[in-house]
Order: C-alpha cells, then structure tokens, then sequence
C-alpha cells in the first residue's frame, strides 16, 4: 500500500509543475464578444465600405483563435471543457488561462459506471484562479473520488479569458489585427502572376507572439 505524505494533500504545488495532460480539449462555449471589432479591423484594413463585413467578422473570429492557439491563452471568456481518463493524485492544472474567477464543474463515472457531478461553488473541491496557469484541486485532507478508469472518465468545463475586451492586452489586439490585414490583402496563399509562391505571416506577428507568450506555461 502506497502512504501519500501530507504535503500532498496539504501544501499547494507549484504552478510550475506544468498543464496536467488531458485526453481531448475543445471550446465548449465560444465568447460572446471579440477583443477587436468590426469597426477597429475595417480601420486597420482601410476599407470604408460595408460589402466585405461578414468576410472580415469571420476573419475577426479565425484571427483569435489563431492567437489563442499560438499562445496557449484565452483573450475572451470562454468556457473550455476537458477530458481526462482519471483524476491525479491532487491538483489538476487547467490549460488556456487566465482562468476566471467562475465555477468549475467536473462531472466523472464512478467505479459503479454512474456520472456524477461536482462544482467548486458547492465547495466539493477548491479552484485556484489566481495562479497562472489556473487549477483546481481536493479539499484539505481529502482526495478525488475514486472513478471507473476507462477512458474520458473524468470531464472537466471551466471558464477562461476576459470579460471585458478592453482588458485583453495590445500585443494581442495588434497581433490579431496584424492577421486580419494579411489575410484580407492576401485571400490566396499563391498569388498567379507573381514571383512569390507563398504568403508567410509577416516576422512582427511572431515578435509580438513572443512577447505575449506566457513561456512554459500553456
């Protein structure tokens, strides 16, 4: 029999120890709002017309998620969800921060194969949002319920990201912004008739993307 020492169960690990590995992640309920508007992108763009505003709203969107992507981050609340075969031995460090200060639900199947459900604002497990990347966490002396083990037996949905757009930091609006303008100029990946066989994505949005990255933290 294994004897886990207190500190476990006791002491909250570094951050540092890295996103707990999940099986599957996907953007269960995508923002309601984007960092840039449509007004900001036709400015950058210089287009005084209103035909291609659907066009440029979808680049808008595809532009975000690019960033979010690149970085490992959330620009706008999102609400992610993930799945994992079972629970680790303590903390479950959540991916795509900043995580919000919101509830967290995680719904498993028990060793008896029923889902059950528990949320942090019940107080069946603790959150910590203030740590960069975000986790979660059993109460003092306790431990995660056992669970069946198969896979995706434990899912987890938490939300990440700001509520206010003006709170997302410039280097990710110009970084997005950067986008948009390449891919509304630039439609086509080969241009006929040019020399030019490609259309890279120009070294400022890599620059900016590193200054905005959180380094190891993803």
């Amino acid at each position: 029999m294994i004897y886990p020492s207190t500190i476990v169960y006791v002491t909250p690990h570094s951050p540092a120890a890295g996103i707990t590995p999940y099986r599957s992640l996907v953007r269960y309920t995508p923002p309601s709002t984007e960092p840039v508007t449509l007004a900001d992108a036709k400015a950058h763009c210089r287009v005084d017309i209103n035909d291609d505003d659907a066009y440029i709203n979808t680049l808008i969107t595809v532009s975000r998620e690019v960033v979010e992507d690149r970085l490992g981050q959330t620009l706008m609340q999102t609400v992610w969800e993930a799945r994992y075969d079972c629970f680790p031995l303590h903390e479950l460090v959540l991916p795509r921060g900043p995580m919000a200060d919101a509830n967290v639900t995680v719904v498993y199947r028990n060793e008896a194969g029923v889902d059950q459900t528990l949320t942090s604002d019940a107080g069946h497990f603790q959150r910590d949002h203030r740590t960069t990347p975000g986790r979660i966490f059993a109460n003092y002396a306790a431990t995660w319920p056992d669970v069946r083990g198969d896979e995706n037996s434990v899912t987890v949905r938490w939300t990440a990201g700001y509520a206010d757009a003006a709170d997302v930091p410039a280097v990710c609006k110009h970084a997005m912004l950067l986008l948009i303008g390449l891919w509304y100029s630039t439609r086509e990946p080969v241009t006929v008739g040019t020399t030019a066989q490609n259309a890279p994505v120009p070294y400022t949005f890599e620059t900016l993307m590193a200054h905005a990255s959180d380094g190891v933290y993803r």
